[in-house]
């Protein structure tokens, strides 16, 4: 059964000690550890174990050398970050809305974030203002969802949800005005669109470490406020909660870290939906684990995906070029997505 978090009703919350969670979240990182050595060695040229052992600490003029440490790892962490990113601001979506199907790219933020990122392309505006300008983008399509979504009750789930739907098929719209208007570089803006990290630079990769850590640290410290604010806001406000400001920094910052990952490599979309879902049914609904893990299987999760992208055609065709790895997310996510929708219909929610 799907746990979803309704106004009106607590999610049962099971007990979730300090050795718990710290036992939980290790045993995340030994398996994104094991995940990020298997993606080093795999791709278009399969590196053997005594190449990949070698080439840790080989001649760093060496071919292995250079392709682990140049080519691989740099889009290894790229991907574990974004990964990472997008499970988080899913987890957080889910838990403001209560309701396991919200996610950036459902609700058209990410597709909010990509006409940011487009417009400045289109009116030549400085690359290092493209985060700026996808953060704007994802921030007009979450206050157009929040519009959608209130009456006079407040705001429904429900209506978010659909809302969202509707801002996503406006946004990819425009998006597609805006294609017309690229022109010769309508391939690159398309395969940018759907998710892309061929184009890592290994210093963007490296950096982006930072972006997985501070969000795995900020996990700790957020899942008493996002349990509190999924139990509904007059339950929240009694147990001391700034209901108003932490749903307005929840949104804010949720849709600049998208912007962030928009700008970084394209919309990548699902990741969101499925991480947080599969998670919740593992250690249940409880955002003090669900959170902290989440940044780390959406790493796992992004990581298996874009290693599946860069790997299956040219093993196949050595001229082949990669696949975007926002169509393999979108080749899971999407039956998952419309799973729950029919399962959530058949269930009365």
């Amino acid at each position: 059964m799907i746990p979803a978090v309704r106004t009106g009703r607590a999610p049962a919350f099971r007990v979730l000690t300090r050795a718990m969670l710290l036992r939980r979240v290790g045993i995340g990182l030994l398996v994104l550890a094991a995940v990020g050595c298997a993606a080093l060695a795999i791709g278009p040229h399969i590196i053997s174990p005594l190449e990949f052992f070698s080439g840790l600490g080989g001649d760093a003029s060496g071919s292995n050398h250079t392709v682990i440490f140049d080519l691989r790892l740099p889009r290894i962490i790229l991907a574990v970050s974004v990964g990472a990113a997008l499970a988080f601001t899913g987890t957080v979506f889910q838990a403001l809305l209560r309701n396991p199907l919200a996610e950036p790219y459902i609700l058209g933020i990410s597709n909010g974030c990509v006409i940011g990122a487009m417009l400045g392309i289109v009116l030549g505006v400085s690359p290092f203002l493209h985060p700026v300008l996808s953060f704007v983008g994802g921030a007009v399509a979450v206050l157009a969802v929040l519009a959608i979504g209130r009456d006079s009750f407040g705001l429904r789930s429900e209506s978010m949800l659909l809302g969202g739907t509707m801002v996503a098929a406006i946004g990819a719209a425009v998006i597609f005005l805006l294609l017309h208007i690229v022109g010769p570089n309508l391939r690159t803006a398309v395969q940018w669109m759907l998710g892309d990290l061929s184009s890592t630079q290994k210093g963007l990769g490296y950096a982006s470490g930072i972006l997985f850590l501070l969000l795995l640290v900020a996990s700790f410290f957020c899942g008493r406020a996002l349990n509190a604010l999924a139990m509904g806001d007059e339950e929240a406000a009694s147990l001391g909660v700034n209901v108003v400001r932490a749903r307005a920094i929840a949104y804010m910052a949720a849709s600049f870290i998208v912007g962030l990952t928009v700008a970084l490599c394209g919309a990548v979309g699902f990741v969101g939906l499925v991480v947080p879902h599969i998670l919740r049914r593992i250690v249940g609904p409880d955002h003090r684990g669900l959170l902290p893990l989440a940044v780390i299987g959406g790493g796992v999760f992004l990581l298996i995906c874009d290693t599946v992208a860069r790997s299956i055609l040219p093993a196949i065709d050595s001229s082949a070029t990669e696949l975007p790895v926002g169509a393999i997310t979108a080749m899971i996510g999407a039956p998952l997505f419309i799973y729950l929708l029919r399962r959530g219909a058949a269930q009365g929610q």
